[in-house]
């Protein structure tokens, strides 16, 4: 299996190497394999991105946590209750219908152009995503289940606790995981948009401006590799949170 996952990538280092070894490409619009891994190893290597990174964490993590924080609960509760469904459908549908980057000056505007509009750009980018998981997986709980909790005298909360939410978790993490990828995208994004001193987001439009292209896709891959990383752990951590999934 780990020999196959590797696969993927060979292929691609092979068509890149091989666009850029016979002139398939642009040398100035594609650099060679050899010269984009080298620079990212001297911005590692130097510390040189230290803090454009911790500067991107920050945010991202800031409007991701808040996301979650917002999205579980109120997609849990429009899940058990059809009248609080009823009442924020439209708004759910209408404003997740809207892609978040192309509101960055509305964003600008009530937050200004601190870190303030990039976190709330990123919170809008998780909060229905994973309101709607949360949701659905309280709507598709185990009726059998519930309907036993019932019969040994457990009230409408305890029912909630101690079964929905469990039968829940599965989809509410899969509506987390999705977020993850999709928080530092937008991350990435409104940090080459809306600007900043720091960000990798503003590094990567700043390699662009100066047509730097050897660190651009080094900080294409470097991002790409977070990204990776970041799903990977997550995958890891959420078979042992509900192990009893798929059983």
């Amino acid at each position: 299996m780990k020999k196959t996952a590797l696969c993927g990538p060979a292929a691609l280092l092979a068509l890149w190497f091989a666009c850029t070894h016979f002139h398939l490409a642009n040398a100035l619009l594609l650099p060679t394999p050899a010269a984009a891994f080298r620079r990212l190893w001297e911005l590692v290597s130097t510390g040189e991105l230290n803090v454009d990174a911790r500067a991107t964490a920050f945010r991202w993590t800031a409007g991701y946590l808040l996301g979650c924080a917002a999205g579980i609960p109120v997609g849990m509760l429009m899940g058990a209750s059809r009248a609080i469904y009823a009442g924020l459908e439209f708004m759910v549908d209408f404003l997740r219908s809207l892609p978040v980057t192309a509101l960055f000056p509305l964003f600008l505007l009530v937050f200004g152009i601190g870190d303030g509009s990039k976190i709330a750009m990123v919170f809008a980018s998780c909060v229905f995503v994973v309101l709607l998981n949360s949701a659905y997986g309280v709507i598709h709980a185990s009726k059998g289940r519930i309907r036993a909790a019932r019969t040994m005298g457990a009230n409408r909360w305890q029912v909630f606790w101690w079964v929905t939410f469990y039968e829940a978790l599965p989809h509410t993490l899969v509506g987390m995981r999705t977020a993850l990828s999709l928080s530092l995208i937008v991350v990435v994004v409104s940090e080459m948009f809306i600007g900043t001193q720091y960000g990798l987001g503003q590094r990567v439009f700043d390699a662009y401006a100066r047509n730097s292209i050897a660190e651009l896709y080094a900080l294409i891959i470097l991002i790409g590799v977070v990204g990776y990383a970041l799903n990977k752990l997550f995958v890891t951590a959420e078979r042992h949170i509900v192990f009893w999934a798929g059983k």
